[in-house]
């Protein structure tokens, strides 16, 4: 697999741990939904900023609607196209 598509173990557990993050949790099951466990639109959100900065991924947060376990999500991520760059604050000469 390419770097901006990870192997699936890793990947797993690197899902897992974002979700942790996100929805302050210690755990979480792999095939518990996102909104079941108390997931918010903002979670949501903060879901697809982390696969972003994380992964290198872009996804949207109708993925996470429509891929709401660790799993599904970590499937999903398999197609995700990377994410365009993002500028830079000191382009342009501005600081």
């Amino acid at each position: 697999m390419s770097p901006a598509h990870p192997t699936p173990a890793p990947t797993t557990e690197l899902v897992r741990g974002i979700w942790c993050e996100v929805l302050e949790l210690d755990r979480v099951d792999d095939e518990e939904s996102f909104f079941a466990l108390s997931g918010r639109s903002v979670d949501a959100l903060r879901l697809v900023n982390r696969i972003r900065s994380v992964f290198g991924l872009t996804i949207s947060v109708r993925t996470v609607i429509e891929a709401p376990t660790v799993s599904r999500l970590t499937e999903a991520l398999r197609s995700a196209p990377p994410a365009p760059p993002r500028p830079s604050l000191t382009e342009g000469g501005r600081a």
